[in-house]
């Protein structure tokens, strides 16, 4: 592997300092619509798909916050989607993914931000849902109060804990924080100049309370559908050039490892660990 963005956290116990609500953390933007998934709807992924590849290729590449959108298909099925556009991706496909990815990176940290349940027909089960996370994933899950712990703190309270979950509804709030407050431009078919005017606007000063929130720097055609935004992602993001990038907590960008999302977030963090001890 080129680079060793699967264990960046890992390779850095600077961070231990830091609480996951503190972290500046790269995030994949509808993770769960990617090119590689395949759709009910014939030819769609080109208006769909905000990433590359699956959940486990995301995790791999760096991404530690994971942007998710359900739909109930009214039969016991969990599938992602974008707009209504059902994905491949099923529910188990990123338990399985997050599994793996820490059976062999258990030092690595993960949120996963359940941003919208919907269903085409019948109510969403959202009590099934929340059984099929906390059965297979609660041991690996930070229970809620633990939230504001550090990550050295939370790496001695337990191997396992790594997972912050995250949605609203009537889920187990023993396992699941409420969903993350999201920030977006407000705009459907935002230009890149007016993402650039929201981020610059919504990152001017701290925007938390030592939870995670989530920014969202994407831009959508109605002729493209997502558009690629990398080298204004690799400016805008870049704490060398900005210091507010600092403000920031999960940064949800499509197609993120086309960008140097990662790296930067990288050096946020060692920035932010470096200001905490002084």
């Amino acid at each position: 592997m080129a680079n060793e963005f699967y264990k960046w956290m890992t390779g850095m116990p600077a961070l231990d300092g830091l609480t996951v609500g503190e972290l500046v953390l790269p995030g994949a933007h509808n993770s769960g619509v990617d090119k590689k998934a395949s759709y009910a709807v014939p030819g769609v992924s080109h208006w769909a798909a905000c990433q590359n590849n699956s959940f486990y290729y995301q995790l791999v590449n760096g991404a530690r916050a994971l942007d998710l959108r359900l739909e109930y298909d009214g039969k016991g099925g969990f599938w992602f989607q974008h707009n209504g556009y059902r994905s491949s991706r099923a529910l188990e496909d990123l338990i399985m993914a997050v599994d793996r990815f820490l059976e062999q990176n258990p030092a690595e940290f993960i949120v996963l931000n359940f941003q919208q349940l919907s269903s085409d027909s019948s109510p969403f089960d959202v009590k099934e849902f929340s059984r099929l996370l906390t059965q297979h994933l609660g041991g690996r899950v930070i229970p809620p109060e633990n939230r504001y712990l550090t990550l050295g703190e939370l790496k001695r309270t337990s191997p396992f804990q790594r997972v912050m979950l995250a949605s609203y509804g009537d889920v187990d709030r023993s396992y699941f924080n409420w969903g993350l407050r999201g920030e977006w431009t407000g705009i459907d078919f935002a230009s890149v100049a007016d993402v650039k005017v929201f981020i610059t606007k919504t990152i001017a000063y701290p925007n938390g309370v030592g939870i995670p929130w989530s920014l969202s720097a994407t831009s959508y055609g109605l002729a493209q559908g997502p558009v690629n935004i990398t080298t204004h992602l690799n400016e805008w993001f870049d704490p060398a050039r900005n210091e507010r990038v600092l403000n920031c907590s999960v940064i949800n960008v499509d197609f993120f490892e086309e960008s140097a999302l990662v790296a930067h977030c990288m050096k946020a963090n060692l920035m932010k660990a470096k200001a905490k001890q002084k």
